[in-house]
């Protein structure tokens, strides 16, 4: 009874912890917050899973387990199901679609298409009826939710969901086989022209933006296409990339659509850029290996999760999947099921791989406790920095623990440029730049060399920030006030021309004030 107790706790921590609400103890309210949890929870899991080993003890079977995770995840999932709803009672459907607990629609889509095929296995083996019942309703509110994204690739998902379980019942009623092949043909061709005509009608702008930044991003591949650019090569070298052909295109129609880009919505690419040719090889492994053993092998288990595990295929071709603790559920649970399915370990090596676990897990929850600890400080100094000059002390304590995060050392240079610490800001923007370039970190390195007066890097890091996001108005407000604290007239008098004659894509106060003040 205690087993299943600590076994029923484990699978709704982990299911909690890819929903988890907003947490505002961090900078990151959204994301950090579920990978803490789903970190504490997964080693919390590993921990007792390892000493209970180690003491001899029988681990639960997959088919207990199984069932107690899939109920776990659908009823919050669910519970996200209802969250979203009452948001769109209370403000509405948002444009964009809808983001539930996310920052984004893609993240909730995700997870909905994850959550998915467990509540498609429990409606197929519910043996009540009351169970079959609540099991069709939870499958409806989480395709109603996953279209209220308007996400195309949750779409896409859930059309090969529809083609598969579509198959299952051809396959079961339908005797004759050529009149089934048939027929699946006929499926698979219809579903596959429906979503090209969907894609290729809905959202062009965004289609022609995803195929712009894939061609940056191949230019960045071809560079290094066996050892890629290093750890965090892409957000280092991308923006430098789209500034440096909008420099050589200025008159591109795509110039409208350029924005700050952090990942090339296709995971396979951002590992090729980052590792090189090996790293997205190896994800590919990863996501077909469980299919190809369950498949070839007739494995129940892993078969379970193989529609999970085409869902985190299809959202790595076409978007960022591993954003979200619940792809790497997935592919941990689906990786884990097959080792053990293709290595029996003796007892000697059931006990090392025990003592291994439980080291890492307890070296797990100390690192995630201390990194816990050490966002919230963060977090604690940027509140700070609005009113007290003691915060950038704050923040220079932080500096050795964050040295090589990018967004900590922009938003400590944000706080010393504010606080008129212009050396110290100018040093911090630089280190930035060893880790990451953009449109925002160029736009703060000339406000700095601005007031620092130091005029031509001033104009070199506003016109870098122009090219890399040439819709924006800002560089060029920040341009003006160079050439209006030079005293070049001629020039202040040409930017002010191509901001009065610059179409504007959204309209705001902010861009009306800057229309207005550079007339």
């Amino acid at each position: 009874m205690q087993k299943i107790l600590l076994l029923t706790f484990f699978a709704i921590s982990l299911a909690f912890s890819c929903y988890l609400p907003p947490v505002y103890l961090f900078t990151d309210t959204k994301m950090l917050p579920k990978f803490y949890l789903c970190l504490l929870g997964v080693a919390c899991g590993g921990l007792l899973g390892a000493m209970a080993k180690l003491k001899g003890k029988q681990l639960p079977s997959f088919e207990v387990v199984f069932p107690m995770a899939s109920v776990a995840f659908v009823v919050v999932s669910v519970l996200e199901c209802l969250y979203v709803a009452g948001d769109i009672v209370a403000v509405g459907f948002r444009p964009s679609g809808e983001c539930g607990t996310f920052e984004n629609p893609a993240g909730l889509a995700l997870n909905l298409c994850v959550a998915i095929p467990p509540a498609m296995h429990l409606l197929r083996t519910g043996k009540e009826q009351w169970m079959q019942v609540l099991s069709a309703l939870a499958v409806g509110l989480l395709v109603a939710a996953l279209l209220s994204t308007r996400s195309r690739t949750g779409l896409i998902c859930l059309s090969f969901y529809g083609v598969v379980y579509a198959g299952m019942g051809i396959h079961h009623f339908v005797g004759k086989r050529v009149v089934r092949r048939g027929l699946y043909a006929v499926l698979v061709a219809a579903v596959a022209v429906g979503m090209i005509a969907y894609v290729g009608s809905h959202k062009t702008e965004s289609t022609s933006g995803r195929t712009f930044i894939l061609m940056r991003s191949w230019e960045l591949v071809k560079e290094h296409p066996l050892v890629g650019h290093g750890r965090g090569g892409f957000e280092r070298e991308y923006m430098l990339r789209q500034a440096a052909y909008f420099r050589e295109h200025p008159d591109s129609e795509l110039a409208v659509l350029a924005d700050e880009i952090h990942h090339p919505l296709n995971e396979f690419v951002r590992l090729w850029v980052d590792g090189g040719m090996a790293a997205p090889v190896l994800l590919l492994v990863l996501l077909t290996l469980p299919l190809w053993i369950a498949f070839r092998e007739r494995n129940a288990e892993l078969r379970v999760l193989g529609l999970p595990l085409v869902a985190v295929f299809l959202f790595s071709c076409f978007s960022y999947p591993f954003l979200f603790p619940v792809a790497w559920l997935v592919v941990g649970a689906t990786t884990v099921l097959s080792v053990v399915r293709m290595w029996r370990p003796s007892r000697r090596q059931e006990r090392m791989v025990s003592s291994i676990t439980l080291a890492a897990s307890l070296a797990l929850i100390v690192l995630t406790v201390n990194d816990a600890v050490q966002e919230y400080r963060w977090n604690q100094a940027y509140h700070h920095s609005f009113k007290e000059m003691e915060a950038l002390e704050e923040y220079e304590e932080l500096h050795g623990y964050f040295s090589r995060d990018p967004y900590f050392l922009y938003n400590y240079a944000m706080a010393a440029f504010k606080r008129g610490d212009l050396d110290r800001a100018d040093r911090l923007i630089g280190e930035c730049g060893k880790y990451r370039n953009g449109y925002n970190r160029e736009l703060l390195a000339g406000d700095i060399c601005l007031y620092r007066h130091e005029y031509a890097d001033a104009a070199t890091h506003y016109e870098m920030a122009n090219c890399m996001c040439p819709v924006r108005f800002a560089p060029l407000e920040g341009l003006y006030k160079v050439y209006e604290a030079k005293g070049d007239t001629a020039r202040r008098k040409w930017v002010a021309k191509l901001i009065a004659e610059k179409k504007v894509k959204v309209h705001s106060w902010d861009v009306m004030r800057i229309k207005e003040n550079c007339k």
